[in-house]
């Protein structure tokens, strides 16, 4: 009798059979066999879902395990000949058939299965009975190599043009059908002409400690404006972003509202880029609540852009034409704004990006709102501005 364990997760794999989910039936029957390994309906049972998934080396496994325990088992003869096939050992499958039908004649799904196989075994002998033709490679062509001696010495030939004349047209009429190597390239030795060029001059070497030194010290490289960053803040790897040019003070800026409010920071920058006019942009902003702006840029605000809206802030609170409680109510507008992009995610990491002269226009803007200097009201996300 199985332990109590081992019986519930058999329950366990059976149903979740059932329900086609062969994985969870193949975990509750290995949940099975490790709490008891004596006993054969657990392996059997996994080994017929294993063959359900296509894993006919582990049902075979699992059968052959079932047939220790039970040999004249003929459910697991069946199914072990069921992954043989599928692993493509026709023949023995067939025999585990044979073994089957012995311990249960008449069993009409292995005679079945005994049948098929039996014909796919027979159409594979007959197509290895089938001679293939023969592809014989192309005959090669033996083709004489006659040696051939010289007459006379290449030297005496060399010195005598005559009768190196009169040989080469004896030996083409003797052997005209032997192809001879030919050289263009005289025999001999040649005498080279050419003069060896002077050695290298021998360097000269300093004659005392201070020479060493001076001559050591010229051949480094000057370490004066090394790296990609400058004193000044400049990169020469990263191009310098432009700084936005200020508005008149005495021109009054009129919001212009975009025709749809965006949603997305893909769409706002778009929306940004199309409208360069501050009065424009200024209407693009004010389209946005501040609360919505955090969500709105998430990590995707980059410095190019926050350095351009705290422009149009600027140019906006500078505004000449505007009255008092008109510049009240533009002051309360963009504090709210500025306090609302100093929750944006990672946006210490933007200020960090920010240049001397990009600073300086953000604290234009907080100087344009009456804060001279760093304040705890004004978070400390904006504290490098003053540092």
């Amino acid at each position: 009798m199985p332990t109590p364990k081992a019986q519930l997760e058999k329950e366990k794999g059976n149903a979740s059979f059932k329900a086609g989910n062969y994985v969870h039936a193949i975990g509750h029957y290995t949940s099975a066999i490790l709490a008891d390994e004596k006993d054969y309906t657990f392996p059997l049972n996994r080994a017929a879902a294993y063959l359900k998934l296509g894993k006919n080396e582990d049902a075979e496994r699992d059968c052959t395990t079932v047939l220790g325990l039970s040999a004249w088992n003929a459910k697991a003869l069946y199914r072990r000949g069921q992954a043989r096939v599928g692993i493509g050992r026709l023949d023995e499958g067939v025999e585990d058939f044979k073994q089957a039908l012995k311990r249960e004649p008449g069993n009409v799904a292995v005679e079945e299965e005994l049948r098929r196989v039996s014909g796919l075994i027979e159409k594979r002998d007959k197509e290895k009975e089938k001679v293939p033709l023969s592809i014989h490679a192309p005959r090669r062509r033996r083709v004489p190599i006659k040696i051939v001696e010289p007459d006379e010495d290449p030297a005496q030939t060399a010195r005598s043009p005559s009768a190196k004349t009169e040989a080469a047209a004896t030996s083409t009429s003797r052997d005209s059908e032997t192809l001879r190597p030919v050289s263009t390239r005289s025999l001999r030795p040649e005498t080279s002409t050419t003069t060896t060029p002077p050695p290298p001059p021998k360097p000269e070497y300093p004659r005392t400690f201070k020479d060493a030194k001076q001559a050591r010290e010229s051949s480094r490289p000057s370490r004066v404006g090394g790296g990609i960053f400058r004193a000044s803040g400049e990169s020469t790897m990263f191009s310098m972003r432009t700084l936005p040019a200020a508005t008149p003070p005495a021109v009054a800026i009129v919001p212009v509202a975009p025709k749809t409010p965006p949603k997305t920071w893909f769409e706002f920058t778009r929306a940004w880029d199309a409208e360069p006019s501050t009065a424009a942009r200024w209407g693009l902003i004010l389209s946005l609540r501040p609360s919505s702006v955090p969500a709105l840029f998430r990590t995707s605000l980059e410095p190019a852009l926050l350095v351009s809206m705290m422009g149009v802030f600027r140019d906006v609170l500078n505004a000449n034409a505007l009255k008092d409680d008109e510049l009240d109510g533009v002051r309360e507008r963009v504090r709210g704004y500025m306090d609302a992009f100093g929750k944006v995610e990672r946006f210490e990491t933007v200020m960090l990006f920010l240049s001397h002269q990009e600073k300086k226009v953000v604290r234009g803007v907080w100087e344009a709102l009456g804060v001279d200097q760093f304040r705890e009201d004004v978070g400390r996300t904006w504290s490098c501005v003053w540092s």
